[in-house]
């Protein structure tokens, strides 16, 4: 128990010491989730650090940061997918800081999913999986495998990977699990309609599944876990071959200049307070899987996480340019 008790008082005499040093300062939070709203008013409030959030799509946050180069304007960016932040922890443009979340008591997926590199963390985490419109589907089997969507080609909607980083992170699990020469196979099988295969975004997915344009849908089980809790005839598939871990993660500018802030940022993010004012979150983001142990996570999340498959990003940063531009010329209007 005394043991225990100091490492409770280290953490927090490391957290106040960085607070104590940061109080002044403003952080810059480029992020892609809505559950960042909710976490940096918990974050201000407990420290007195102001946090401005630069709120985009994970597609848009990532040009802007290509466009900065050298000179980035951020402190931390947080987003879905670690294999786009694998390339950018290689580019030197995410700075590692190891030893930063020892202190987290992660679950044993949350474990799994902090890279070698430590340059950038898993805060939480959903999947990619099938999205099926009970009432349009009408006496057809349900499907159990990514295979058996091409029993409905045509109708299967999904968002273009070069717009969304959490399709780029299923589309690189996806070809991790079943190979990607027959994975472009069952692809090209599958995403026959062009008006559907290469969505913006997980909205416009839904709207497409919600309107009946789409009877099912690639899409993440997150927001599949809001449009349940919104009464909506909406089931989650969990496909047969598996499903690939998508991390939201955040990573500290190697140029940022409030690097302490940005570190006691992160480790609130991985606290019990910082996870649960997450929850709070309206909308697809706040039903997200908790990485923390003891969290729970909202509405009618199903805790399988322990079998969900963790990403090679080294493999999936390296082919990035390539499998875009095949998804962008084989399905994109």
């Amino acid at each position: 128990m005394k043991s225990i008790i100091l490492t409770a008082l280290s953490s927090a005499l490391m957290l106040g010491t960085a607070m104590q040093a940061s109080q002044a300062e403003t952080l810059v939070l480029y992020t892609a989730l809505d559950t960042a709203d909710a976490a940096a008013k918990a974050f201000t409030e407990k420290t007195g650090i102001d946090v401005n959030l630069v709120s985009l799509s994970t597609g848009e946050l990532l040009g802007k940061v290509s466009a900065e180069g050298n000179n980035p304007k951020f402190d931390i960016l947080w987003v879905e997918g670690s294999a786009v932040m694998s390339r950018l922890a290689q580019q030197g443009i995410l700075k590692p800081e190891h030893g930063l979340t020892t202190k987290a008591d992660y679950t044993a997926l949350g474990k799994k999913l902090v890279p070698g590199s430590e340059a950038f963390f898993p805060i939480s985490v959903s999947t990619t999986a099938i999205e099926v419109n009970t009432k349009k589907i009408g006496t057809v089997p349900l499907p159990t495998s990514w295979a058996d969507l091409q029993n409905f080609a045509g109708s299967v909607a999904a968002k273009d990977p070069n717009l969304s980083g959490p399709a780029f992170q299923w589309l690189s699990g996806y070809f991790q699990t079943v190979g990607v020469d027959k994975g472009q196979g069952q692809l090209e099988k599958t995403l026959t309609n062009k008006a559907l295969s290469g969505l913006q975004s997980g909205e416009t997915v839904n709207r497409a599944v919600i309107s009946g344009d789409a009877k099912i849908a690639i899409q993440q089980d997150s927001t599949i876990y809001d449009l349940i809790a919104k009464g909506e005839p909406i089931k989650v598939v969990y496909p047969s071959e598996g499903v690939t871990a998508l991390p939201s993660t955040a990573g500290i500018a190697t140029a940022s200049k409030h690097e302490e802030a940005a570190k006691a940022f992160i480790q609130f993010l991985l606290t019990t307070e910082g996870q649960k004012a997450m929850l709070t979150t309206d909308g697809g983001d706040g039903y997200f899987a908790p990485l923390i142990t003891g969290i729970k996570g909202n509405g009618a999340r199903v805790d399988n996480t322990a079998s969900w498959a963790i990403l090679d990003d080294d493999v999936a940063a390296k082919n990035e340019a390539a499998w875009k531009q095949w998804f962008r010329d084989q399905f994109v209007p």
